[in-house]
């Protein structure tokens, strides 16, 4: 068997490790551990099976390099998908804005001026959207350390009162 043959045999066994991982994740609907890992496996088992099936070399020492090739390419991208996912975890930082019917029983908010809603760009998006609002980390911890300091989480704008709220992955 020439060289050629070899490598593509080689590339064919790299090419499975890699479709078992986006197989299992369709087939699922998503990576939801520890059960897509188990259909990982399954599904990385059968290709290899039929991988094996395909380009009739049984040797020992070809299986075995076919295997390592194919569980090496199926584990990178498995690693790199789930550390992904672990660092977009991570810097996942939210602000929502609730506003309220009435002036707060305990009278105890903050009342924001234009200016403070300014240097706090957050508060002041997360308010005229009315929705939940993606913040970076840096301004998230900010804003969260201000409203602290000044005692309350309940803001006053205008003549309305918000309830802010502050959320992660």
């Amino acid at each position: 068997m020439n060289k050629t043959t070899t490598r593509n045999k080689y590339l064919m066994f790299f090419a499975i490790g890699i479709i078992s991982f986006y197989l299992s994740g369709y087939l699922l609907r998503g990576i939801h551990p520890p059960q897509s890992v188990f259909l990982m496996l399954l599904v990385y088992w059968i290709l290899f099976g039929i991988g094996i099936l395909v380009c009739k070399e049984r040797s020992r020492g070809f299986v075995v390099k076919a295997f390592a090739v194919s569980f090496a390419a199926l584990f990178l991208i498995s690693a790199g998908f789930f550390v992904l996912g672990a660092y977009n975890h991570y810097d996942s930082k939210y602000i929502d804005a609730d506003l309220l019917q009435s002036a707060p029983d305990d009278f105890n908010f903050v009342v924001l001026t234009e200016q403070e809603l300014n240097e706090y760009p957050a508060i002041m998006e997360a308010i005229t959207s009315q929705s939940i609002v993606k913040v970076r980390p840096d301004e998230w911890r900010r804003t969260i350390d201000y409203l602290t300091e000044k005692g309350s989480h309940t803001v006053k704008v205008g003549n309305e009162y918000y309830d802010i709220g502050f959320m992660t992955a």
